[in-house]
């Protein structure tokens, strides 16, 4: 559990007081309607506070230090500051100088606030390779591997018929079971299975299929931003930056990664905040190289939130009424570019080599 959902009482009033601060540029701009919202959904589902009042007086950014003395809560401060200058178009640079002020007074170096104004004009490989650790988590490999993956895949050699095997019997499960949801996650997105020869990203992100299935969140934006909050929460490794470059995809179409189409307006503060939330509150960290999920897949879904103590409310997807792909539809038929899929495996590959994604 990160130690920001443990904050109560005046220390977190003065936390969110803050945020508050950074969105606003210390004052020098009104707070945005999305700002507001933030706050309160952050007042609510990280601190338990329903009395906060975003248009009170609140410290400068300056004294932050006074607030706040934990580095490992200053660093989870400062990536939920991260989201603000995202949020909206406006005043981006000046609220990105404001995250790095308050960077600045917890005694922070300015890589942090140098990735932000790189993010801001697409230039995001440092940030990407800084994520790279917590990301190879969320994939279930390390990235370094997707070279391998992607070369199996292009000649049909990433099939395995085991692998294909056990999700093929998934079906035979009741719909009800974690595997039988699994299987609707699959069916709903019309992926391939995995284990199916030439699925690159089917056999390269199952692990973070599972994640969407345990979570309760579809594969479109608004979903894919809570995995990132809900799994961030959850993780040990530091993954908020990976919320904030997958907020500024889908909130003001900045795009991190080249694979997926920009968005705007999809940030849903009380949704993402409550995935948050919700993450923080599981008990077990699934969220590591192997973990081994035993007989789970054959058990009811609602059997298995209930040992790792994730709370059904909350969920996107809270019946088989829900389709996994979301009202959008299926992902590669929302983009009405044809090249999704080959930006994608650019993308991958520019990383790996070291490059810049930014064309």
């Amino acid at each position: 559990m990160k130690e920001i959902v443990c904050v109560r009482g005046e220390q977190a009033h003065a936390i969110l007081g803050l945020l508050k601060q950074v969105a606003t540029n210390d004052g020098a701009f009104e707070l945005h309607e999305i700002h507001r919202e933030t706050l309160l959904a952050m007042a609510e589902h990280l601190f338990q506070i329903t009395d906060f009042d975003p248009d009170a007086e609140h410290p400068p950014i300056e004294s932050a230090r006074e607030v706040v003395g934990d580095a490992e809560l200053q660093q989870q401060i400062m990536n939920m500051a991260g989201i603000f200058p995202f949020l909206e178009e406006e005043h981006l640079q000046e609220r990105i100088d404001a995250v790095g002020r308050l960077g600045d007074t917890f005694g922070f170096d300015k890589k942090f606030t140098k990735q932000l104004h790189k993010l801001s004009h697409e230039a995001v490989t440092g940030l990407a390779l800084c994520l790279n650790r917590a990301l190879s988590l969320e994939i279930g490999i390390p990235l370094w591997k997707g070279t391998i993956k992607f070369a199996e895949s292009f000649l049909h050699m990433d099939g395995s018929k085991k692998t294909l095997a056990r999700f093929t019997g998934y079906r035979d499960l009741d719909p009800d079971t974690f595997g039988g949801t699994l299987i609707r996650y699959y069916d709903d997105n019309n992926f391939p299975l995995p284990g199916t020869p030439g699925a690159f990203f089917s056999n390269a992100l199952w692990t973070h299929d599972i994640h969407h299935a345990l979570s309760g969140y579809p594969t479109t934006p608004l979903g894919e931003t809570c995995i990132f909050a809900f799994d961030g929460a959850i993780m040990k490794m530091d993954m908020g930056k990976a919320l904030i470059a997958y907020t500024a995809q889908f909130q003001v179409g900045i795009q991190f990664d080249k694979g997926l189409r920009t968005w705007k307006d999809q940030f849903k503060p009380e949704v993402v905040m409550r995935a948050y939330e919700r993450g923080a509150n599981c008990t077990v960290d699934y969220i590591k190289m192997d973990f081994d999920f035993g007989d789970r897949f054959e058990r009811p879904l609602a059997e298995v939130r209930e040992e790792f103590n994730i709370d059904p409310e909350g969920a996107l997807i809270a019946g088989p009424e829900d389709k996994w792909c979301g009202e959008d539809g299926i992902v590669g038929m929302r983009d009405t570019d044809p090249d999704m899929i080959e930006r994608k495996k650019n993308l991958l590959e520019r990383l790996l080599s070291g490059k810049n994604t930014k064309d």
